[in-house]
Order: structure tokens, then C-alpha cells, then sequence
């Protein structure tokens, strides 16, 4: 078996000329102008680019590079990550997995969609083909398949929840002492988007009833932060994250926006409970008081959650193995590729054996 790979950064480096992007400023100009004049997309040099290439002219010039690329070749299907462009081949079987849809991004109640969404016309020319288009769209999590059938109207055949696994290797040290530390663990790069403000205001009121316990810190350094026993250390590498996980009580992101949040698999994968919110597909992955609880954003909720925790190490423990055991059972990329690989096995054996009934 032959399998092509298309890089489509490769592609872009490689096909996109000065005059593509001339041609595409009347385009960035009507679909993203009004968004960033009226604020709702935050102006500065790294965002305005990344803006400039999401628009619908890139979308399907990239798909159209895409086609040519493949040439005259016979596959057998085709597979794309994620959603940016649209990789079907006329007569071939296509096959997406994503995390997130564009539309998806309306579904967050603590955020502003305009900041994080695609632009209209994208939506009509570009994402919603791309999803009518493929034989079937792999999704992370249920709210993007369900995103797909209730916002773009795909058929439930057509979409379907096979989830993800961790990133980086597991350094999963057994140490049971860790859950009578008082620690709680904070892992994220974007403070603001991922509820860092919100789990600060729950701490200073968990240090109230636990004046021991203390805040970790881990992807980013937020400032002014005053709070005692309280400590953030920025970004690391992936095995020294690790430590941090494996000498902390409990872990909580209190995001408002997370297309899935792999994170929370790392997290489980440490035996740890989980405090999040009640968004997105967190709950395909928290499930309240057996691994964890899920929040509605509301900072007294967050603070009597972590303090019943912070009180009952043994309560923490039995968290965190059903978590870890639920992992294990769902959430591991040899599951989730097991998975892809038996439903597309299927579609192509019933293609086939159409095909074959087609020529009798």
C-alpha cells in the first residue's frame, strides 16, 4: 500500500505567490473588516495574518492546489484533519477528522463567538461542503458531532464521536501521598481563554477555609498575581510538566472555550480529579463525583468543589483511578485510530459491494 501525504504548509510555501495574496485583501477587507474596527477581533500584527489567511478565497485556493497535487491518481479514499479547506477528490471516498466546526463557537455561554469565528462567507463556501462533501466527519468530542447535524445540518451518518488521546508520553509516577498535598494543578498557555481569572477568585476563597493549600501554575505567567501560595512557572517541557502532574492533588481548568481539551486526558491519565466547566465536550470526558465535577462557570461553585476535595484525600484518590480507568477505556490514540480504521473499512466494503452489484 502507497499513501500520499499533502503538507499543507508545505503546499502554501510552495503554490502562494505575492499576487495570491493581492487578490485576497478585498476578500480579508469584506469578511474580517467589520469584526476587527468594531474591536470583536483583537488588532495586532500576528493576528491580523492569521485572520488574512482564513478567509474563503485561501480556503478554496488551497483546495484547489490540493486537487492538482493529487493529479490523475487512483485512490482509495482520502483523509484530512481538520477543517480549513476542503480535500474531496471527485469519486473518492473522504474521510475528515476534526475538533472543532466553525459554528461551534456559538455554543460557549462566557465568550464573545465574534473573536474566535470564521467569517460568514467562509461557512457558505468553503466549511459547509466540506463537511456534505465527505463520506463521513470523525469528531473529538459530541459537541462538534452534534454541531454538525444540528448547525450544518449533516445527516447522523455522517458524523460521528471517536474521540482522542494524550500527546505526550505518559510519565505516570503511582504516588498516593500526593492527594493530601493541597496542590491544585492549573495546565494551559492562554490564561484568559482558559478561565485562569475565574480560578483565581475561586482559590482566594478556598484559602479561606485551607489556608495550606496551594495554586501550580503551568504554561503561562499571568501577571499581578498576588495571591499567597500561589506559583506559576511558565512554559515547559513536556516531561517536566509531568512532575507537576504527578505531585498535585487535583486539576482544574475552568476554560470558556475548548474545541476539545486533550489536557483533561493528560490529566486523567495522572489519576487526578478534575474541576472544569460544564462546556463543550468536557463532559464526554468529566463525569460529576466519579472523576471529577463539572461547573457552570460560577466561582463559589468552583471554590465548594475544590474545598471538598482539598478535605477528603481518599475522595480525591477514588476520583482519580475511576478517571485514570476511563482513560484508559476511551481515551488512547490506538482506540480512537481503531475506531476510524473499522468505520472506513465498512463504508469502503459497502461502496464496494455496491459497485460490484452495480456491474451485474
Amino acid at each position: 500500500m502507497i499513501i500520499d501525504v499533502i503538507d499543507v504548509n508545505d503546499l502554501w510555501k510552495k503554490k502562494i505567490r505575492f499576487w495570491h495574496y493581492l487578490k485576497n485583501i478585498p476578500y480579508f477587507i469584506n469578511e474580517y473588516g467589520g469584526d476587527f474596527l468594531s474591536g470583536y477581533k483583537k488588532i495586532s500584527t500576528k493576528n491580523l495574518y492569521s485572520w488574512f489567511r482564513r478567509t474563503s478565497y485561501f480556503g478554496m485556493l488551497i483546495s484547489k492546489f490540493i486537487k492538482d497535487t493529487a493529479g490523475e491518481k487512483k485512490y482509495k479514499f482520502t483523509f484530512q484533519t481538520q477543517t480549513m479547506f476542503n480535500a474531496k477528490i471527485e469519486g473518492v471516498p473522504h474521510f475528515i477528522y476534526t475538533d472543532h466546526t466553525t459554528k461551534a463557537n456559538l455554543l460557549y455561554p462566557g465568550i464573545n463567538p465574534r473573536e474566535y469565528i470564521r467569517s460568514d462567507k467562509f461557512i457558505k463556501k468553503v466549511e459547509q461542503a466540506i463537511y456534505e462533501d465527505a463520506t463521513v466527519t470523525f469528531t473529538c468530542g459530541s459537541m462538534v458531532t452534534n454541531s454538525l447535524i444540528n448547525q450544518y445540518g449533516i445527516p447522523k451518518e455522517k458524523a460521528m464521536t471517536v474521540h482522542a488521546g494524550s500527546n505526550v508520553p505518559n510519565w505516570f509516577i503511582e504516588n498516593d501521598a500526593k492527594y493530601a498535598s493541597k496542590n491544585i494543578l492549573f495546565v494551559g498557555v492562554d490564561w484568559e481563554r482558559k478561565g485562569g481569572p475565574i480560578l483565581l477568585k475561586a482559590f482566594e476563597k478556598v484559602l479561606k477555609k485551607h489556608s495550606d493549600a496551594t495554586l501550580t501554575i503551568v504554561g503561562c505567567n499571568p501577571d499581578n498575581l498576588t495571591l499567597p501560595n500561589c506559583k506559576a512557572v511558565g512554559k515547559m517541557k513536556a516531561d517536566k510538566v509531568a512532575e507537576y502532574y504527578n505531585n498535585a492533588a487535583i486539576f482544574c481548568l475552568p476554560t470558556l472555550r475548548e474545541p476539545f481539551g486533550i489536557v483533561f486526558i493528560e490529566a486523567m491519565h495522572y489519576k487526578l480529579p478534575i474541576v472544569a466547566n460544564n462546556i463543550g465536550s468536557i463532559p464526554d470526558m468529566v463525569i460529576n463525583d466519579y472523576n471529577g465535577y463539572l461547573i457552570d462557570n460560577i466561582v463559589d461553585d468552583y471554590a465548594n468543589a475544590l474545598c471538598s476535595l482539598l478535605g477528603n484525600p481518599r475522595k480525591c484518590k477514588q476520583l482519580g483511578e475511576n478517571g485514570y480507568d476511563y482513560a484508559q477505556s476511551k481515551f488512547k490514540w490506538d482506540l480512537v485510530g481503531k475506531t476510524i480504521k473499522t468505520e472506513i473499512a465498512s463504508h469502503l466494503f459497502t461502496l464496494h459491494a455496491k459497485d460490484c452489484i452495480g456491474q451485474v
